[in-house]
């Protein structure tokens, strides 16, 4: 099976938009993905196109695991697929093919937490690691943990055109954020706490 969900759509728009399903998830759903995601065994962030550890720690610094659909998984999938589908309908209308995991994310203070500036869209010959040449197109982030309460900084940054103004959405814990993957956006350092989230790549052919 190539993908966990089929998304299906055409055409597009350069917004952020944040879902309006921001009960897409409830608090208790919210605490079993961190159960699921902190039983994971976590690793190191790294960056395409390979970098030595220190010149990784400068661009990103990060624990990751994707999680696979399975029997205690796949209510997670079904629901972004559904706010996939509907924030891609809504705002986008890429022409989408579906996704395969989700990766689950910690930025930790104790190491200053980020990731500098970086696109999602794999580019050149680094597309092998996607399905059959698919770049990703559609990128969700939900965050897990409440800023200011579980965390400090740690603000997603979206460059739209001034790298010097970026844009700061407001992202409270269990909002859904969707925009394009090839947007240029950063998550600032983690100065206090543990900030968790869970990112979805959906992907499409190469735009043309």
């Amino acid at each position: 099976q190539k993908t966990a969900y089929e998304i299906v759509s055409r055409d597009w728009s350069s917004d952020v938009c944040s879902s309006d399903l921001d009960s897409a998830f409830t608090e208790e759903q919210l605490q079993q993905i961190c159960d699921i995601g902190d039983a994971l065994e976590l690793q190191k962030g790294t960056i395409y196109g390979g970098a030595d550890e220190e010149q990784t720690k400068k661009i990103r610094r990060s624990k990751v695991k994707f999680i696979e659909k399975d029997n205690n998984s796949s209510w997670i999938f079904d629901t972004f697929n559904f706010v996939g589908q509907s924030l891609n309908n809504q705002y986008y209308n890429f022409n989408l093919n579906g996704y395969r995991t989700i990766q689950y994310t910690v930025y930790d203070s104790a190491e200053q937490g980020m990731y500098n500036w970086h696109m999602d869209t794999i580019l050149g010959s680094n597309l092998g690691n996607s399905w059959d040449g698919d770049t990703r197109k559609l990128t969700l982030i939900l965050l897990l943990s409440e800023p200011e309460v579980d965390f400090k900084g740690g603000e997603l940054e979206i460059n739209l055109g001034r790298e010097d103004s970026p844009d700061t959405p407001v992202f409270p814990r269990g909002r859904i954020l969707a925009f394009p993957s090839f947007m240029i956006h950063r998550v600032k350092p983690v100065l206090a706490g543990t900030r968790k989230s869970v990112v979805v790549w959906i992907e499409g052919p190469k735009f043309i």
